[in-house]
Protein backbone atom coordinates (compact mmCIF):
# COMPACT_ATOMS: atom_id res chain seq x y z
CA UNK A 1 0.00 0.00 0.00
CA UNK A 2 2.85 2.55 1.06
CA UNK A 3 4.52 2.15 -2.64
CA UNK A 4 1.16 2.90 -4.13
CA UNK A 5 0.68 6.34 -1.91
CA UNK A 6 4.47 7.07 -2.87
CA UNK A 7 3.76 6.46 -6.50
CA UNK A 8 0.70 9.05 -5.94
CA UNK A 9 2.48 11.75 -4.57
CA UNK A 10 5.40 11.34 -7.03
CA UNK A 11 2.84 11.38 -10.27
CA UNK A 12 1.00 14.17 -8.47
CA UNK A 13 3.78 16.58 -7.82
CA UNK A 14 5.63 15.80 -11.46
CA UNK A 15 1.89 16.32 -12.96
CA UNK A 16 1.72 19.97 -11.27
CA UNK A 17 5.64 20.56 -11.94
CA UNK A 18 4.73 20.07 -15.67
CA UNK A 19 1.39 21.60 -16.16
CA UNK A 20 3.03 25.20 -16.69
CA UNK A 21 4.91 23.46 -19.52
CA UNK A 22 2.05 21.82 -21.10
CA UNK A 23 0.27 25.15 -21.07
CA UNK A 24 3.30 26.71 -22.55
CA UNK A 25 3.23 23.85 -25.13
CA UNK A 26 -0.20 24.57 -26.52
CA UNK A 27 0.52 27.95 -27.77
CA UNK A 28 2.49 28.40 -30.85
CA UNK A 29 5.43 30.53 -31.80
CA UNK A 30 2.94 32.93 -32.34
CA UNK A 31 1.69 33.26 -29.19
CA UNK A 32 -2.22 31.82 -29.47
CA UNK A 33 -3.80 28.51 -29.80
CA UNK A 34 -5.30 29.34 -32.88
CA UNK A 35 -4.01 26.59 -35.91
CA UNK A 36 -5.24 27.07 -39.26
CA UNK A 37 -7.51 24.90 -40.19
CA UNK A 38 -7.66 22.07 -42.64
CA UNK A 39 -10.67 20.22 -44.25
CA UNK A 40 -10.79 16.71 -43.97
CA UNK A 41 -12.75 16.36 -47.15
CA UNK A 42 -13.85 19.07 -49.74
CA UNK A 43 -16.52 17.03 -51.89
CA UNK A 44 -19.84 17.92 -50.54
CA UNK A 45 -21.96 18.74 -52.00
CA UNK A 46 -21.88 16.21 -55.22
CA UNK A 47 -24.40 18.08 -56.67
CA UNK A 48 -25.80 22.19 -56.39
CA UNK A 49 -24.08 25.02 -54.72
CA UNK A 50 -22.34 24.44 -51.61
CA UNK A 51 -24.11 26.04 -48.29
CA UNK A 52 -23.42 29.04 -46.64
CA UNK A 53 -21.43 26.83 -43.83
CA UNK A 54 -19.61 24.70 -46.50
CA UNK A 55 -18.41 27.86 -47.80
CA UNK A 56 -17.16 29.03 -44.97
CA UNK A 57 -15.52 25.97 -44.44
CA UNK A 58 -14.13 25.77 -47.34
CA UNK A 59 -13.00 29.49 -47.71
CA UNK A 60 -10.86 28.80 -44.23
CA UNK A 61 -9.25 26.04 -45.03
CA UNK A 62 -8.48 27.64 -48.45
CA UNK A 63 -7.12 30.90 -46.47
CA UNK A 64 -5.67 29.79 -43.84
CA UNK A 65 -1.98 28.46 -43.81
CA UNK A 66 1.93 28.43 -42.27
CA UNK A 67 4.59 30.15 -44.01
CA UNK A 68 8.09 30.48 -44.18
CA UNK A 69 10.54 28.06 -42.15
CA UNK A 70 8.11 27.25 -38.97
CA UNK A 71 10.35 27.94 -35.31
CA UNK A 72 12.51 30.48 -37.39
CA UNK A 73 12.07 33.94 -36.64
CA UNK A 74 10.26 35.27 -39.30
CA UNK A 75 7.43 32.58 -39.78
CA UNK A 76 4.01 33.39 -40.25
CA UNK A 77 0.49 31.83 -39.98
CA UNK A 78 -2.66 33.24 -41.45
CA UNK A 79 -5.94 33.24 -39.67
CA UNK A 80 -9.49 34.29 -40.54
CA UNK A 81 -12.74 35.06 -38.36
CA UNK A 82 -15.75 36.92 -38.72
CA UNK A 83 -16.82 35.37 -41.70
CA UNK A 84 -20.14 36.57 -43.65
CA UNK A 85 -20.75 34.73 -47.16
CA UNK A 86 -23.82 34.34 -49.26
CA UNK A 87 -23.67 31.97 -51.85
CA UNK A 88 -25.61 32.37 -55.15
CA UNK A 89 -28.22 29.86 -56.00
CA UNK A 90 -27.67 29.29 -59.42
CA UNK A 91 -24.16 28.60 -60.99
CA UNK A 92 -22.30 29.83 -64.05
CA UNK A 93 -19.77 28.94 -66.46
CA UNK A 94 -16.29 29.22 -65.87
CA UNK A 95 -14.48 32.28 -67.71
CA UNK A 96 -10.46 33.56 -67.42
CA UNK A 97 -11.61 36.16 -65.17
CA UNK A 98 -12.18 33.37 -62.48
CA UNK A 99 -8.32 32.40 -63.11
CA UNK A 100 -7.25 35.00 -59.78
CA UNK A 101 -8.97 32.56 -57.71
CA UNK A 102 -7.13 29.44 -58.40
CA UNK A 103 -3.93 30.61 -56.72
CA UNK A 104 -3.70 29.95 -52.64
CA UNK A 105 -1.47 31.55 -50.24
CA UNK A 106 2.09 31.02 -51.10
CA UNK A 107 1.12 30.88 -54.98
CA UNK A 108 0.09 27.17 -55.11
CA UNK A 109 -2.09 26.53 -58.06
CA UNK A 110 -5.58 24.71 -56.87
CA UNK A 111 -6.04 22.72 -59.97
CA UNK A 112 -9.82 24.77 -60.96
CA UNK A 113 -11.87 22.45 -63.30
CA UNK A 114 -12.94 24.78 -66.09
CA UNK A 115 -15.68 22.31 -66.98
CA UNK A 116 -17.51 22.35 -63.93
CA UNK A 117 -19.99 25.02 -62.40
CA UNK A 118 -18.59 27.99 -60.81
CA UNK A 119 -20.81 29.56 -57.94
CA UNK A 120 -20.44 33.04 -57.27
CA UNK A 121 -20.07 34.51 -53.54
CA UNK A 122 -19.62 37.65 -51.87
CA UNK A 123 -19.25 38.65 -47.87
CA UNK A 124 -16.89 39.99 -45.21
CA UNK A 125 -14.02 38.98 -43.15
CA UNK A 126 -11.24 39.49 -41.28
CA UNK A 127 -7.43 38.26 -41.69
CA UNK A 128 -4.67 37.81 -39.46
CA UNK A 129 -1.18 37.79 -40.57
CA UNK A 130 1.13 36.77 -37.64
CA UNK A 131 4.61 36.41 -37.13
CA UNK A 132 7.47 34.73 -35.26
CA UNK A 133 8.77 37.97 -33.58
CA UNK A 134 9.97 36.28 -30.31
CA UNK A 135 10.44 40.32 -28.76
CA UNK A 136 6.59 41.17 -29.97
CA UNK A 137 4.63 38.14 -28.56
CA UNK A 138 1.12 38.91 -27.79
CA UNK A 139 1.66 42.11 -30.34
CA UNK A 140 2.78 39.99 -33.62
CA UNK A 141 -0.22 40.30 -36.30
CA UNK A 142 -1.37 42.52 -38.61
CA UNK A 143 -5.17 42.38 -39.06
CA UNK A 144 -7.15 43.56 -42.50
CA UNK A 145 -10.54 43.89 -42.34
CA UNK A 146 -12.48 43.11 -45.55
CA UNK A 147 -16.23 44.04 -46.17
CA UNK A 148 -17.64 43.59 -49.72
CA UNK A 149 -15.65 40.67 -50.99
CA UNK A 150 -16.25 38.97 -53.92
CA UNK A 151 -15.28 35.45 -55.18
CA UNK A 152 -16.11 32.36 -56.17
CA UNK A 153 -16.77 28.47 -54.99
CA UNK A 154 -15.54 26.21 -57.34
CA UNK A 155 -14.57 22.53 -58.04
CA UNK A 156 -10.98 21.20 -58.76
CA UNK A 157 -9.73 18.37 -61.08
CA UNK A 158 -9.97 15.86 -57.94
CA UNK A 159 -13.68 16.78 -57.36
CA UNK A 160 -12.83 18.72 -54.77
CA UNK A 161 -14.64 22.46 -53.49
CA UNK A 162 -12.37 25.61 -52.80
CA UNK A 163 -13.85 28.98 -52.23
CA UNK A 164 -12.48 32.27 -52.69
CA UNK A 165 -12.77 35.79 -52.16
CA UNK A 166 -10.35 38.58 -52.69
CA UNK A 167 -10.61 42.29 -52.96
CA UNK A 168 -13.51 44.66 -51.19
CA UNK A 169 -13.14 47.02 -48.54
CA UNK A 170 -10.28 47.23 -46.46
CA UNK A 171 -8.97 48.70 -42.95
CA UNK A 172 -5.91 47.22 -40.90
CA UNK A 173 -4.37 47.27 -37.26
CA UNK A 174 -1.03 46.50 -37.22
CA UNK A 175 1.01 45.07 -34.32
CA UNK A 176 -2.25 43.68 -32.40
CA UNK A 177 -2.97 40.75 -30.59
CA UNK A 178 -3.30 37.12 -32.25
CA UNK A 179 -7.00 35.84 -32.44
CA UNK A 180 -8.08 33.50 -29.60
CA UNK A 181 -10.52 31.63 -31.65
Amino acid sequence: MKPTFTFSIIGGTLLVLLMPNLLVAQTNDYGTTRRPATCPSRTKPKTGAPSVEQAKMYFICDYEGLGGIQGERGSYMWLVGDINIEVAPVSRRFTPNDLPFNNRNGGTQLGMDPDKPVYDIRGSYTSYSCFNWPDKVGRNCDVDYFSDSTGICFLDTFGGWHCRMIGGQMKSERNVPPPTN
